[in-house]
């Protein structure tokens, strides 16, 4: 076999797996979620905030879980979840169900910049702007003061 058939595919599997998150942000819609924020920092990676969502929750199903949900927007310009089921269906957002509220892996935390962390958790009222394609992708765009 070639030897540059090798890095070629290993290359194009990159670009693919990249094309896919920005994709989120062409394709996708955009949401803007009212946020609260609790506990900053990793030794590691520096400063973020974890997130929690009082608009996500799930009334219709309360057991601690794996969840399937779509986003819509609400009247007052947040997002809300539209529907949420157990089984997965084409464009739902995998999450989890625990205690009630509904999050996913990359809503829960926010990487900021350094000093920044500390400056947004005493806020307590936050929105993230997130784009979610048609396929399910998340891409949080922007964690920042919420002006009501």
């Amino acid at each position: 076999m070639k030897t540059w058939l090798f890095p070629i595919v290993q290359t194009a599997v990159v670009v693919i797996l990249l094309m896919s998150y920005y994709a989120a942000s062409w394709f996708g819609e955009q949401y803007i979620l009212r946020a609260e924020p609790f506990d900053p920092f990793d030794p590691f990676y520096g400063e973020y905030v974890l997130l929690q969502y009082p608009d996500l929750k799930s009334n219709s199903i309360t057991d601690d879980s794996s969840v399937y949900f779509t986003l819509k927007e609400a009247d007052d310009g947040y997002a809300v979840i539209d529907r949420i089921e157990n089984e997965p269906f084409f464009g739902a957002i995998e999450g989890s169900i625990y205690g009630g509220s509904v999050t996913a892996p990359q809503l829960e935390q926010f990487y900021v910049e350094q000093g920044q962390g500390p400056l947004l958790e005493s806020a307590r009222d936050l929105q993230v702007t997130i784009d979610v394609s048609s396929w399910g992708t998340i891409r949080p765009i922007n964690l920042q003061e919420r002006s009501e």
